[in-house]
C-alpha cells in the first residue's frame, strides 16, 4: 500500500487527524475534573460528545453522499480545529461550559468527516485485497496511537499543559484538513435529476444490491435520502446482520466501561492506577488485532469473523470480570483487544463493500448512530443493571451479552458475503 499514492495521502490524513484525537480523549474529562471538581461535569462533557453522532449522524451522511467528499473531508476537519481552538478559554470553573461547546462543535464535525472518509477509502483504493490491507493499516496505525496518544495527553493535562494539548489537536486538524485537499477522489455517483436512486432485487444472502433504480418522486429531498440509508442497510442481508451484531457488541462495550472503575475498585480492591494497567493492555491488543486482520479477511467469509471474534471476546470478559486477580484482568483484557480489533476492522471493511458507491456515506453515517446510540444505551443501563441486580451479576450478564452478538452474527450473515461493488 505504501505504493498507492492516493491511499497514502489518505492514510497520511486519517492518521494525523487521529494523532491528535486521541491526544484529547482522556485529557478534556481530567481538565474539566480539575477546573470543576465535578464527576457530573465530567460525565456531561462525556454524553456530549456523543449526542451529535445520536442526532445528526444519518443527516451528515445524506448530505456527505450529496457533496465531493475532499470538499466534506476538508471543511470538516477546519471546522473541528475551529470548535477545538473554543477549548483555549476554558479555564476555571465558570467557563466550563465553552468545553461543551467545543466538544458539540468538533462532534459535529466529526458526523461529516467519518462516513466522508469511510466513503473515500473504496474510491481511492479500488482493489478489494489491497482495500483489506488499507482497513488493517489504518487499524493499526489507530491502534498505536490509543496505547500512547491519551497516556501522553493526560500527562501533559495533568502537568498543566492543556493549552498545548489542545493546540497540537487543532494543528492536527488543520495539517489533515491540508493533506486531504490533495486527494485524487472521483466524483459521486449521481442518477438523472439529480436524484440519488434506490437498490432494486435484493438478492437473497447476498453482500451488495444490484443497480440502483431511477428516479423517484421527492428523491432529491434530504428526507427520501435519509431514508434510503435505512433502507439500504434493511435490503441488504449482510448490512442487517452487521448492523445488528455490531449495536448488540457496543451496548454490552459501553455497559462494561462504565462499569470499569467499580469493578476495579470492588472486585479487585485496587487503586485507579489499574485501570490504566487494563486500558493500556487493551490497546496492546488491538494493536496486535489490527496487524493480523488484514489476513483473516481475506481468508473467511464476514459470518465466521464476525462470530468468532464476538465469541472471543465474550469469554475474555467472562474470564477477566469474574476473577478478582488484576494480572488475569490485564491478561484477559489483552486477550479480549485481538478479536476486538478483528471484529471492527471486519466491520468497516464489510460495510465498504456491501454499499453502493452514490449511498456510502449514508450507510456509515447509520452504522456510526447505531454505535452511538449503543453508547449511551449501554452507559445508562449499566448502574440500573447494578441496582437491580448487584456489581458482580451484572458484569457477568454485560460479558454474556457479547456472546449473543456472536450468535446473532452466525444467524443473520450470509454464509458468503458475495462480491463488492
Amino acid at each position: 500500500m505504501w505504493h498507492h499514492r492516493g491511499f497514502r495521502r489518505l492514510w497520511a490524513a486519517a492518521t494525523v487527524d487521529a494523532c491528535g484525537t486521541w491526544l484529547l480523549v482522556m485529557a478534556v474529562p481530567v481538565q474539566v475534573y480539575a477546573v470543576t471538581g465535578s464527576a457530573t461535569s465530567t460525565g456531561l462533557a462525556l454524553a456530549v460528545q456523543a449526542l451529535p453522532a445520536v442526532l445528526i449522524g444519518p443527516w451528515a451522511g445524506a448530505l456527505t453522499d450529496r457533496w465531493p467528499r475532499r470538499v466534506v473531508l476538508v471543511g470538516a476537519n477546519v471546522a473541528a480545529a475551529l470548535g477545538v481552538s473554543i477549548l483555549l478559554v476554558a479555564t476555571s470553573a465558570d467557563r466550563v461550559g465553552y468545553v461543551y461547546l467545543a466538544l458539540a462543535v468538533e462532534n459535529l464535525a466529526a458526523c461529516f468527516l467519518r462516513p466522508a472518509l469511510q466513503a473515500a477509502i473504496p474510491a481511492v483504493v479500488t482493489d478489494p485485497a489491497d482495500r483489506a490491507s488499507a482497513n488493517a493499516l489504518l487499524a493499526t496505525s489507530h491502534s498505536a496511537l490509543r496505547i500512547c496518544a491519551p497516556l501522553a495527553g493526560t500527562y501533559l493535562t495533568a502537568a498543566g499543559w492543556f493549552g498545548a494539548v489542545v493546540v497540537v489537536d487543532v494543528v492536527s486538524y488543520l495539517a489533515a484538513a491540508a493533506i486531504a485537499a490533495g486527494l485524487p477522489l472521483p466524483a459521486t455517483t449521481r442518477l438523472p435529476g439529480g436524484a440519488l436512486g434506490l437498490p432494486v432485487n435484493p438478492r437473497p444472502g447476498a453482500g451488495t444490491l444490484d443497480r440502483p433504480a431511477g428516479p423517484h418522486p421527492g428523491g432529491t429531498r434530504l428526507v427520501d435520502e435519509l431514508r434510503q440509508g435505512w433502507r439500504l442497510v434493511v435490503h441488504s442481508r449482510i448490512l442487517a446482520g452487521l448492523l445488528a451484531g455490531s449495536w448488540l457488541y457496543w451496548t454490552a462495550n459501553a455497559a462494561l466501561t462504565a462499569l470499569l472503575v467499580p469493578f476495579v475498585v470492588h472486585r479487585l480492591d485496587s487503586s485507579g492506577q489499574a485501570v490504566g494497567y487494563l486500558v493500556t493492555g487493551l490497546g496492546v491488543g488491538y494493536l496486535c488485532g489490527s496487524a493480523v486482520s488484514r489476513t483473516v479477511l481475506l481468508r473467511s467469509p464476514a459470518r465466521t469473523q464476525l462470530t468468532i471474534s464476538y465469541a472471543l471476546v465474550g469469554v475474555c470478559f467472562l474470564i477477566m470480570f469474574s476473577t478478582s486477580s488484576l494480572l488475569v484482568a490485564v491478561v484477559a483484557v489483552t486477550a479480549a483487544g485481538l478479536p476486538g480489533a478483528v471484529a471492527g476492522v471486519a466491520t468497516t471493511h464489510h460495510v465498504q463493500n456491501a454499499s453502493p458507491p452514490w449511498g456510502r456515506a449514508r450507510v456509515s453515517a447509520t452504522f456510526m448512530t447505531s454505535d452511538a446510540t449503543a453508547a449511551v444505551i449501554g452507559a445508562l443501563a449499566a448502574p440500573a443493571l447494578v441496582a437491580i441486580a448487584g456489581l458482580p451479576t451484572a458484569l457477568i450478564t454485560l460479558s454474556a451479552a457479547v456472546l449473543l452478538a456472536a450468535a446473532t452474527a452466525a444467524f443473520l450473515l450470509p454464509a458468503e458475503s458475495g462480491p463488492p461493488t
